[in-house]
């Protein structure tokens, strides 16, 4: 009944699963049937990807071929009515996609006078975020079909400046859209809508088309809403089929009322009851986030598709145990429960943020994963990248940075692994000794080729052929070549495009997706033909790393499945799977209630008003996300979050109650893991266990010969880490010592750390293999910057505070709930140093002073070097190191007698290190942590006896001398020298990022017997 034809406007609501595409299908199908075509039925779907799918589910219903078939999106509708009645003079009308649409606006703002902007807004213009938000500002306006006049009338009506100027911006970004023949989204629709309007066009209109079906009608915005209703006031007949609780669109604009504004109060209603997706747990689940939903609006209950099913909410201890979890049930769903990994999902809430960390730890967990290339944004992908850097470094004529080096010599460019690079780094020691260290010299090696002279390995001739086409690039650009010639030049320069194609043939999921992006690249330069040269290189740079947004190419969109997709919540629509696991349900995260926008709230812009600005209202919206996210599930639905701590992630969301079933807390990490990966392990652990039987071991070794021998499809090895020739600690030591070849340079916080544990000061230090730095650590480094302000130039704590307010939104907290707590304390912190400065019972020498200070340990040269936070001068003239602390740890006096980082700032100053400041004065009175958070009124302080009434810790005997800290720089020099760094249980095993692979912690993180 819902798909027979039928005169107006009529309107079909249902839930998710109630056969809503099936309507739209079977409605299309059967207009074929009737004698049309399905060139003048239009089937409109949200995205190029539901119709492409649209299109093949209606061929499959039809007996015949059809030509010219309009299913296809209301956008891609409106650009075909612009082309065929109102077509550009110059050429074809062009589709501005939302990244170069930003592109542009940044560029406008870029090149407009100082004074088209309000004075406080002025330092956001050239940010993204600004951009971001006046896109969305012009999209809004354009979607309730208001123009430049009209909005400057709604900021006069509102007496706001910000608006009145982003009208005026608003008249010169179409302005240039009209010279240049390109559109955006919404003013496409807009213009398509002033079309209709004609007589000759809407006679044309109403006798080229039969009927308009439009599927998921409740993404529609205001504007497309008019257009369709438009089409339905030239006599043409609308099917309009959706469920308000499903509109996840609202941030690009779909409008609340969609559905009820169709066809007004004359449009006839039709409700879907029935259930062709959800078991019937399931179904109970949706039904309890539905009813928290505005009942208004709501689509009809419906009944399960088939009874059972699972739903289970869980908490774990953190991300890496819920994603654990996750990939132990995913491998035990196909090897027990006999699903195909494409009938499994994994959503999250975020894409930049989430997407691909947990697609990482998946894949290293076993699990075959799939990220569509259009969840990424163009310059993230890996294959993107590698030009793009190359490009930079052609531009600027081809001679890459260090860093800049390192990164090309590992890429597909060069393909030199750590092993190369190390093996080459050394020749070029061999060779240069003079010049520098390994390090230094393979950073230099490509920008001076001619250091390669003379070495006659395979990875030196890579890296000259690598160096040679930056440099013919470069000459290129340099010549006037367009940006294009030059991409193919790096692109086609090496034999990296065969190996892409022979591992994309091989079904390597990550060669098509680089193949994919690196198509867009191409496709992105060619439109851009007119930039050329280096300037031009620049320019496109710049568009390429400013997209915020993902591409929307629709090119993987045809394409099966071959692992578990991983994909957003806004990715889900209009798709079902067996399995579902949304993961990451937190506060803070799902729902994410922070404003859309700070400067220009386009959400305030109506038909008749600019609303004031004020919370915009995020829940709901936030709701209907999670509601559609779990609506894709069949069978088993498994929703989880991580059970955050104060300063770590914050608390599981509030969603996960709203499920109608007990939440569940799941402790520790699952026991077996069904992977290539744990099955090797495993058969290692038995072979190397020295209580098994001796036949144990004898089969397990057996075991792994087998593993062994097997090759994946690319031919790779089918079960990495069963060749024991790959075995770590297999091999003797490849030498006894390290030749430093110069001064040991030596810091406090260094000194610490080595001695505290050698292996995490190393993985840190020397490998740079720490992660990024969490809030805490961002909030430590505004408080010393803030204290160096105020000390230099007298501020009050007032004046502190304002300093703060000033980078306070910039800082990343986990939840929103942390940044009003840290500000608190961090508020009276400053207080504690604004009294603190402003007693001057010391003289205040200098602040975040630098020293450098060689001298000798035994028979080695040693450089300290460092940053004091204050040098004070006590009355007696002596000297003392004040070192502020922002953590909340407060250290005992006993902690810090043999504190080594004050140490070595004590020794710095009786050696002298700040002697150009203090006048020669090089006594140490007893230095001191400054704990900024603690305290009553001043800063809790906690000293350290000075090296000169103490040269000797209690209870140790001096071996080196002649004091304590001299003992401990020798050790320092010891372990260095030696080059064995080994794992030490210490206080840091708490937060020490390289816990999981420490020999002596297991995963309760206590030591091993």
């Amino acid at each position: 009944m819902a798909a027979a034809p039928a005169s107006g406007v009529t309107v079909v609501l249902g839930g998710p699963g109630t056969g809503k595409s099936l309507v739209v299908t079977e409605a299309a199908a059967g207009r074929v049937a009737g004698g049309s075509s399905l060139e003048r039925v239009i089937v409109l779907a949200h995205s190029r990807s539901a119709a492409q799918q649209l299109r093949r589910d209606i061929t499959r219903r039809l007996d015949r071929a059809q030509t010219s078939a309009q299913v296809t999106t209301i956008h891609g509708l409106a650009l075909g009515l612009l082309g065929r009645y109102w077509p550009h003079e110059d050429s074809p009308w062009r589709l501005l996609r939302a990244p170069e649409q930003e592109s542009r606006i940044r560029e406008l703002l870029a090149g407009a006078p100082a004074d088209a902007w309000p004075e406080s807004v002025r330092p956001a213009l050239g940010t993204r975020a600004f951009a971001r938000q006046l896109r969305e500002v012009l999209a809004r306006a354009r979607q309730l079909s208001l123009d430049s006049e009209g909005l400057a009338a709604l900021a006069a009506g509102a007496q706001d400046d910000l608006f009145a100027a982003a009208a005026r911006f608003m008249e010169g970004y179409l302005t240039i859209g009209d010279f240049s023949g390109t559109l955006d989204y919404a003013e496409l629709v807009y213009r398509c809508r002033l079309l209709l309007t004609e007589p000759d066009v809407a006679d044309g209109v109403r006798a080229s088309f039969d009927a308009v079906i439009v599927d998921d009608a409740h993404e529609s915005d205001a504007a497309q809403v008019g257009l369709i209703n438009d089409l339905a006031r030239l006599g043409v007949p609308v099917l309009a089929v959706g469920d308000p609780h499903e509109r996840i669109g609202g941030y690009r604009g779909a409008s609340p009322t969609a559905m009820a504004d169709l066809g007004g109060a004359d449009a006839r209603q039709l409700r879907l009851t029935r259930g062709f997706r959800c078991s019937a747990s399931v179904t109970e689940a949706l039904a309890c986030i539905d009813s928290r939903l505005d009942q208004r609006t709501a689509a009809p209950a419906f009944s399960a598709a088939a009874p059972g099913g699972l739903v289970e909410a869980r908490v774990f201890d953190d991300e890496s145990a819920e994603l654990a979890h996750v990939a132990a049930e995913l491998r035990h769903a196909v090897s027990y429960g006999g699903a195909r990994w494409s009938d499994l999902v994994v959503v999250t809430r975020a894409g930049r943020t989430q997407l691909s960390a947990v697609a990482k730890e998946l894949i290293r967990l076993g699990v075959p994963v799939e990220v569509s290339g259009d969840e990424i944004a163009l310059a993230e992908q890996p294959g993107v990248g590698t030009l793009l850097l190359a490009l930079e470094v052609a531009a600027r004529g081809g001679a890459p940075e260090s860093d800049e080096a390192r990164l090309l010599l590992s890429s597909p460019l060069c393909g030199l692994d750590g092993v190369s690079q190390r093996r080459l780094a050394r020749a070029l020691l061999a060779g240069h000794r003079n010049l520098g260290t390994s390090a230094t010299l393979l950073g230099r090696c490509l920008a001076e080729p001619e250091l390669l002279d003379g070495i006659e390995l395979p990875e030196a001739e890579a890296a000259r052929s690598l160096a040679g086409l930056l440099r013919r690039t470069a000459r290129r650009l340099e010549a006037g070549a367009e940006v294009q010639q030059a991409l193919w030049e790096l692109w086609d320069g090496t034999d990296w495009p065969t190996r892409l194609r022979e591992q994309a043939l091989h079904a390597a999921r990550r060669a098509n997706a680089d193949l994919d992006a690196i198509v867009e690249l191409f496709d992105l330069a060619e439109r851009m033909d007119d930039l050329r040269g280096a300037a031009g290189a620049r320019t496109f740079l710049t568009e390429v790393s400013g997209q915020e947004i993902p591409a929307d190419t629709g090119r993987e969109l045809s394409a099966e499945s071959r692992g578990v997709r991983v994909m957003t919540a806004h990715r889900t629509r209009g798709l079902e799977w067996e399995q579902v696991w949304v993961i990451g349900v937190q506060e803070g995260l799902w729902p994410r209630l922070t404003r859309a926008g700070l400067l220009l709230d386009a959400w305030r812009i109506d038909a008749d008003q600019l609303a004031p600005p004020g919370q915009s209202l995020q829940l709901i919206p936030e709701r209907q996300l999670f509601y559609v996210a779990c609506s894709r599930a069949r069978s088993a639905l498994r929703v989880s979050a991580v059970q955050g701590v104060d300063g770590e992630g914050g608390r599981a969301s509030r969603f996960l109650a709203e499920l109608g079933i007990t939440v569940e807390r799941i402790h520790g990490r699952p026991d077996k893991l069904l992977s290539s990966a744990a099955l090797v392990g495993s058969l290692r652990r038995t072979l190397e266990d020295e209580t098994a039987s001796p036949g144990l071991r004898r089969a397990a070794a057996v075991r792994l010969a087998r593993l062994a021998g097997v090759a994946a499809p690319d031919s790779s090895a089918g079960f990495p880490g069963a060749d024991p020739d790959h075995w770590w600690g297999i091999d003797p030591p490849s030498s006894s010592g390290v030749d430093t070849g110069g001064p040991i340079t030596i810091t406090g916080s260094s000194l610490e750390a080595l001695l505290e544990c050698p292996r995490r000061w190393f993985l840190s230090r020397r490998a740079k293999a720490e992660g990024g730095r969490q809030s805490r650590a961002s909030i430590g480094d505004i408080v010393h910057l803030i204290a160096k302000q105020a000390a230099e130039g007298g501020l009050s704590a007032d004046q502190m505070r304002a300093q703060l307010d000033r980078v306070w939104q910039q800082i990343p907290f986990e939840a929103e709930w942390l940044s009003a707590t840290e500000r608190s304390e961090i508020d009276q912190a400053l207080d504690r140093f604004a009294r603190y400065q402003s007693t001057g019972l010391n003289e205040l020498v200098a602040v975040e002073k630098d020293f450098r200070v060689p001298m000798r340990i035994e028979d080695r040269e040693v450089v300290l070097i460092g940053t004091v936070d204050r040098l004070e001068r006590e009355p007696d003239g002596r000297l003392r190191v004040v070192d502020l602390k922002t953590g909340r740890r407060v250290l005992r006096e006993s902690d810090v007698t043999d504190h080594a980082q004050l140490g070595v700032y004590q020794l710095a100053t009786s050696l002298g290190g700040f002697d150009d400041v203090a006048g020669g004065e090089r006594r140490v009175a007893p230095p001191a942590l400054a704990f900024v958070r603690a305290g009553e009124s001043l800063p809790a302080l906690v000293s350290q006896p000075s090296i000169d009434d103490a040269p000797e810790l209690p209870d140790h005997e001096l071996a080196v001398g002649p004091t304590w800290v001299h003992d401990r720089i020798a050790e320092a020099v010891d372990i260095v020298r030696g080059g064995r760094f080994d794992a030490v249980e210490c206080g840091a095993c708490r937060f020490c990022q390289f816990a999981t692979s420490c020999p002596v912690q297991n995963r309760a993180g206590k030591a091993k017997p």
